[in-house]
């Protein structure tokens, strides 16, 4: 039997499951740069700028969406990597840059189709939550569900 210490139940104690909706998509969603110095990997503003590194003329480009998922009970900070963005919207990075290199508005065109893929759509998302922040390994589409639906209306009274 583990005691409350023991590394194997500190190991699982991230891993969670939440159900809800996406009810925000933040700027810095959509794709991204990168500092490309080892170990950075930080997101380089606009005007290729690393907080730490200063201008960087190379950059890698990414993927990511961060954003608000409500359970109902609570609001999640919600972080989606760049392999969980692109099986949850349907656009991978390439697509994503194919945009951004070919539509006036560049790298927002990516964030506006991103934000109308996901925004008010109900998912479940696993991975771990660090202080009220969910790094999610996986996130899909909930189908929708007439029972569960029947059951919040009754839940909720009336006459």
């Amino acid at each position: 039997m583990q005691e409350e210490g023991d590394i194997a139940t500190v190991a699982g104690a991230g891993d969670v499951e939440v159900k809800g909706a996406i009810v925000h998509v933040a700027p810095g969603s959509g794709i991204i740069k990168r500092c490309p110095v080892a170990g950075c990997n930080r997101a380089l503003s606009r005007q290729n700028y690393c907080p730490i590194h200063e201008i960087q003329n190379e950059f890698a480009y990414d993927l990511r969406i961060k954003g608000w998922l409500d359970d109902g009970e609570k609001t999640h900070n919600l972080l989606l990597k760049r392999e969980t963005v692109e099986a949850l919207t349907g656009m991978t990075l390439d697509q994503a840059k194919e945009i951004a290199e070919n539509n006036p508005l560049g790298m927002d065109e990516v964030f506006l189709q991103m934000r109308e893929k996901v925004l008010g759509r109900y998912v479940v998302c696993k991975g771990r939550e660090i202080e009220n922040r969910l790094l999610a390994n996986s996130c899909e589409k909930l189908a929708f569900d007439s029972s569960e639906h029947t059951k919040l209306l009754n839940r909720a009274g009336g006459a």
